[in-house]
């Protein structure tokens, strides 16, 4: 595995709940891509997904490291 990867756990524990690690893929003039996102159920992430659509924006600036607390 590459030094730059970046890895996810399929699931994690946030005060005793899991939360799952669900794919969204989106289709552009360059391809289809995928990003993911953690919610409760496959309902929770539908729900995340539709406050993004609505929400969302891009940062200022490039990503420059993962920190894990």
């Amino acid at each position: 595995m590459s030094e730059n990867a970046i890895v996810l756990d399929l699931a994690v524990a946030v005060n005793g709940i899991a939360w799952r690690l669900f794919p969204v893929d989106f289709t552009t003039v360059e391809g289809t891509f995928s990003v993911y996102l953690y919610a409760l159920n496959r309902e929770h992430a539908a729900a995340i997904l539709l406050e993004l659509k609505e929400t969302a924006v891009l940062r200022d600036g490039d990503l420059v490291g993962i920190t894990h607390e």
